[in-house]
């Protein structure tokens, strides 16, 4: 099996966690199975060019390491997805071809290779070692290193208290903010000065909520990512629960606890001492709380313990103010600083010690030291928090403490040095080790389980294309032959008249050719988008259609659309309806539409991006939106079950807006695809520069806010329903239709009839 390892440091260079076991798991991998393995990986070195790539092979494995120091980063949305590396990744996945992927970190990295992989087909499985999918810091600890809840389902959370001003203050600030913390690093108060008056711009600059805005922009994002990823990986029930009410499904994470080789750690021995010897294992960072412990021992009795402490100072997001409060406590008599040491040295380093103190202050997913102290046969006195009670059964194989609490980490060192037997007892209680023959065998067995689903058939989802004429019959035959050359078969395509019966013969004319395979549905008069459209939609369900595709006739559908459309609805959990990114017929690479976006606060809808050149960053990948284009959506049938069909109040638009808000209230996502295109002429039906769009347009907005918007405060829905009319009465007078009075009276009338409640067609 070819496998590609995803994870943001290698060793020997990187020396965390994550990248000990992503590296424990791909040796193991290719010994244990023969797999052949590539390591996508990155460096931080600040003397060679950024995103310069660097590949070796390393004791059989392939490396490819992609250089990024952040010092190139124009803005906070690259500091996660970066379109240059990912580019450069997706060229290494083309070349390897692999059949599964492994992401354990993509910080220096960028998200965008979960999408690269989920477009390939190519099944992405992701390990949860923190929470950095939707917490910017990784570790649930605010900038007063308090842990947070996280964000909740809807996004409502202080994030952006913790990205700061600069991260919605542009470019420009943001390259700033970089260069302040490169200056903070090297002179302190300079940077701390400069740290200050910046963030005080920034403020300005941003303007509020830029950065809580930029905070729910990558929460977005990062939820468009899981649903990407095939399985998750949790190595404790503390990180799958804090996924699963971040919105991952139950069934898509399963708890798979960390292996480790145990031939580092066969034949360590311990000589006897006489006092109680205490270690600390990893970096000397605020997360991890060693002072915690050095301000407990200092509560001890003078000469009872000795501290080792193996690792290096390290600075927490930038900041390395935490060294100075370090400092003084590590002058103790009892405490020994080693320094960092190379992973290869750890068992040697807890063959030393008698107990491993673990006193970290973040909701630690399941640390590795841990467990690793199990193989040495060292207990563990850690912090009661995160994933740690799940690892140390606290009494029997070590004791657990108050996390943050130096005096109740004091209180439970002092039994171990009054109770002598204590640390034989927990040395008993020590439990066994998971062994990473083990873990990559059960890992690789859910490759396999779900490569088998992959190839496996399955049936096929009967799919029905409803097209809506009226009086465009040329139009009508283009989109019934781009739809009719779909590369993903139609079972049915039905042409709606939508009109007299007196006026059909046209279109019929034009389809001769290709009666055979399409089927029409007469509606003997003009029912409005919503009303034909209906008639449509009432025929593919009565044929059995799983899927319907509602298309305006002067839609033009790429071949590959329909089936991009499928795989987006696949790909995006809960999602009932899909729609392309929508293109000028006439000027195939101007914008009409990436989805629609609206606030039911205001009554205000837009088309996103519309008017301007598309391009790679801007058509982006799947995003969930308030809305997609009635031109051409795709919707499953579970929404017509749930919510019926489109409503015919409407006539003529709003209708899809509305349909897909009601889909929303039902539990349905609207997605937007980033890989399906199609192409909209607009004003073919109605005449773009006719009044009656004006018309519609007022009656049929105020309608929707009415229906959409909140309800409870009379006066919050008075105003709305104004700033609406006044909305549109400026659209008016912009109009390049008609006269002025025309184009007024026109929004008066559709105010007129929305008061007094009448609906459907204009009188």
């Amino acid at each position: 099996m070819r496998i590609l390892i995803v994870v943001h440091g290698c060793p020997p260079a990187a020396q965390g966690g994550s990248e000990i076991y992503a590296d424990a798991q791909a040796r193991a991998l290719r010994e244990q199975f023969g797999d052949e393995i590539v390591v996508l990986t990155a460096d931080q070195d600040a003397s060679r060019p950024e995103r310069d790539v660097r590949v070796e092979q390393r004791d059989g494995l392939r490396v490819v390491r992609i250089n990024n120091t952040f010092r190139d980063t124009q803005s906070f949305e690259e500091t996660y997805r970066n379109e240059a590396i990912g580019a450069i990744a997706a060229r290494v996945i083309d070349d390897f071809r692999p059949d599964v992927a492994h992401v354990h970190h993509l910080t220096r990295l960028s998200t965008t290779i979960v999408r690269a992989l989920a477009e390939r087909d190519i099944p992405p499985f992701v390990t949860l070692h923190d929470y950095w999918l939707f917490c910017h810091r990784g570790q649930l600890l605010d900038m007063n290193c308090r842990v947070c809840n996280g964000p909740a389902r809807d996004d409502v959370s202080d994030c952006g208290a913790c990205l700061g001003p600069a991260a919605g203050a542009g470019s420009v600030a943001f390259a700033g903010a970089v260069a302040v913390r490169a200056l903070e690093r090297s002179v302190p108060a300079a940077g701390r000065l400069l740290r200050r008056a910046g963030e005080g711009m920034a403020r300005v600059v941003a303007g509020e909520g830029a950065a809580e805005a930029q905070s729910r922009r990558r929460l977005a994002h990062m939820r468009e990512v899981c649903d990407d990823v095939t399985h998750f990986f949790a190595p404790s029930r503390y990180m799958r629960d804090q996924f699963v009410r971040f919105g991952i499904a139950p069934d898509h994470i399963t708890v798979s606890g960390y292996g480790f080789d145990h031939r580092a750690f066969t034949g360590v021995s311990r000589a006897p001492s006489d006092r109680l010897r205490l270690g600390f294992l990893g970096s000397l960072m605020v997360s991890k709380g060693p002072d915690v412990l050095l301000r407990a021992i200092a509560a001890l009795p003078h000469g009872s313990v000795s501290v080792d402490l193996y690792g290096a100072h390290a600075a927490y997001h930038g900041d390395d103010s935490y060294r100075l409060r370090l400092e003084p406590l590590l002058q103790q008599e009892a405490v020994r600083l080693h320094g960092a040491i190379a992973h290869d040295q750890v068992a040697r380093a807890l063959g030393s010690i008698d107990v491993l103190v673990v006193p970290s202050i973040w909701p630690e997913n399941s640390p590795l030291a841990i467990q690793e102290a199990f193989l040495a046969g060292v207990p563990v006195v850690a912090s009661r928090i995160g994933g740690i009670p799940e690892a140390v059964d606290d009494g029997r194989s070590g004791l657990l403490f108050n996390a943050g609490d130096a005096d109740d980490l004091a209180r439970v060192l002092t039994r171990l040095v009054r109770e002598p037997a204590l640390l034989g007892t927990l040395r008993v209680g020590i439990p066994s080790v998971r062994a990473i023959e083990d873990d990559v065998r059960f890992v690789r067995r859910v490759y396999e389980t779900h490569l088998t689903r992959r190839a496996a058939p399955a049936a096929v989802p009967r799919v029905a294309a409803v097209v809506l004429n009226y009086r465009t019959p040329d139009d009508t035959f283009l989109a019934v032959r781009s739809l009719l050359a779909s590369r993903r078969p139609l079972d049915d395509v039905i042409i709606v008249e939508n009109d007299r019966e007196g006026s059909v013969g046209a279109a019929r004319e034009a389809l001769r050719d290709v009666w055979p395979k399409i089927r029409y549905v007469a509606t003997g008069g003009n029912l409005g988008f919503s009303g034909g459209m209906n008639a449509g939609i009432r025929d593919a369900l009565a044929r059995g259609a799983d899927r319907v595709l509602l298309v305006n006739s002067d839609v033009i559908v790429p071949p590959d659309c329909v089936e991009r459309l499928e795989q987006c609805l696949k790909r995006s959990h809960g999602a009932g309806i899909a729609g392309p990114v929508v293109l000028a017929r006439s000027e195939p690479d101007v914008i009409a539409s990436l989805g629609m976006s609206y606030s039911p606060a205001s009554g205000r809808m837009r088309h996103r991006g519309f008017g301007d050149r598309i391009t790679a960053q801007k058509q982006q990948s799947d995003r969930v939106v308030d809305g997609v284009s009635g031109c051409l959506m795709l919707v499953t049938r579970d929404v017509f079950d749930a919510i019926g069909l489109l409503d015919e109040d409407y006539f003529f638009s709003f209708e899809d807006l509305d349909f897909c808000l009601r889909a929303r209230r039902a539990g349905f996502v609207t997605v937007r695809s980033g890989t399906a295109v199609a192409y909209h002429e607009g004003g073919r039906s109605l005449s773009a520069t006719s009044p009656r769009r004006l018309y519609f347009a007022a009656r049929n907005h105020l309608l929707m806010a009415r229906r959409t918007g909140p309800a409870a405060n009379r006066v919050a829905a008075g105003w709305r329903a104004v700033s609406i009319v006044m909305l549109n009465l400026a659209h008016a007078v912009l109009w390049r239709g008609g006269s002025p009075p025309a184009r007024l009276w026109a929004v008066v009338r559709g105010t007129r009839d929305y008061v007094a409640g009448r609906f459907g067609a204009d009188a």
